[in-house]
Parts: structure tokens; sequence; C-alpha cells
């Protein structure tokens, strides 16, 4: 159980996976506790209600039926004004300091969903903007923004699947880490490859390709020319 020291997190993500993933990396951290999950606004503001929540951490896209991260994150500090948010999100935003009120810039950070983010380094986060400071990903402030059509093309848990590869997990691996049978993630990593590298030459290594294609979306500033 939580104590008064701990930081209490409500973690918003509408993929049931990465929200599982995110959620058990950030409950590893010692003084951090994800309190809290939920898929949408409505379950969110329901969260919000029900407890003690120091931080939201919040997808920006919740699906189509569901308020927008930022809205979401404005309604959720009208329950709880001291409220301090963080957005984690494949997409970003250069000017998304400038999106939020004057009056509720406070204790708002951005980080990119990144396949190698750490539990250490979400918790570092969620600290730095409970205490009252601004953390934004370097991407956002360089205002460079990502094409990540290709990555819509995949369905959830594929992306799922190739963010663990990325990290360098094997098939194997990531089945032990999402709980599936080791030829369901090899299906969906060959269908992964079939939509990021479909015309990949003889010569080409579509595991190797897929990842960089992943990388080169979800951090635009490591493959500048």
């Amino acid at each position: 159980m939580a104590d008064a020291e701990t930081i209490n997190v409500l973690y918003v993500e509408d993929d049931p996976v990465l929200r599982a993933i995110l959620a058990d990396m950030v409950e590893g951290v010692e003084g951090v506790h994800v309190a809290a999950t939920a898929a949408d606004g409505d379950e969110a503001i329901a969260a919000m209600a029900a407890q003690r929540i120091d931080v939201a951490m919040l997808d920006l896209a919740l699906g189509a039926r569901s308020l927008h991260g930022v809205d979401l994150a404005l309604r959720l500090r009208a329950i709880r004004p001291r409220l301090a948010i963080v957005i984690v999100s494949q997409h970003l935003l250069p000017n998304f300091h400038a999106s939020i009120p004057e009056a509720e810039q406070h204790s708002w950070s951005y980080i990119q969903k990144r396949g190698d983010l750490s539990g250490l380094e979400l918790a570092q986060v969620i600290r730095a903007t409970h205490e009252g400071k601004m953390v934004l990903d370097p991407s956002a402030l360089e205002g460079r923004g990502v094409d990540a059509s290709s990555l819509e093309r995949l369905t959830p848990r594929q992306r799922s699947v190739l963010a663990l590869l990325a990290t360098g997990r094997d098939a194997i691996g990531i089945a032990e880490d999402l709980d599936l049978p080791h030829t369901t993630v090899r299906r969906d990593l060959s269908n992964a490859y079939k939509v990021l590298v479909p015309d990949h030459g003889p010569g080409d290594d579509p595991r190797v390709t897929a990842v960089l294609e992943y990388l080169r979306v979800t951090r635009p500033y490591d493959f500048e020319a």
C-alpha cells in the first residue's frame, strides 16, 4: 500500500497491452505507485473522483469516443487543481507549451513514447512534474514533427511487439513479456514487416529494416542526415 510520501499515478492509455507494460514499468520504481489505470476519459474521471491521484500520465489519442489527452488533462485538473500532468505519446507537439492555457501551465510535461523508454526515465519525469517542473522531450523543443502513418497501419499488439523488438528482445522474450505464444509473436512480427518493409530487396534483413523504420518514426532526432 502506498504511503503519504508515495506519488500516486493515474495512467490513461487506450491500448491495453501498452497500458499494462508501462504501468508495470513505473510501478517497479520506488516511490511511485500506479494507483489506477484507465482506457478512456470516462474511466479516468471516475478514477480521479474515487481516490487521491497526484500525477495523471496520459496518451494523447484515446479513441474516437474519448476526450483528447490535453482536454482530458484539463478536465482532471478541474477535479484536482494541483494535479501534475505527464503526456506520453508517439506524436510530437512542437507547440506543446503554447497549447495549454496560461493559467494551467504549471506541472505539465511531455515525453515521447519510444521503444527504449524505461520505467526509471518515466518515474524521473513523474517526480519532476510532481515538484512543479516542466519536462519537455528534446524533439518537441526543436519543433520536429513525426510521420506516424506507417505505425498507424499496425495493430496495437503489433506495435507493442515491435516496440519490444526495438529494445533487443527476441520473439521468445517478447512472448514471455506479453504472455503470448511465441508463434503469435512471430506471426505479428511477420505481418509488421510486411507493413513497414513491403519492398525489401533480396539482400535486406526485414527484421533490422523494420526496427530502423520504427526508430526513425518514433525517434526522428536520432536519424538526421
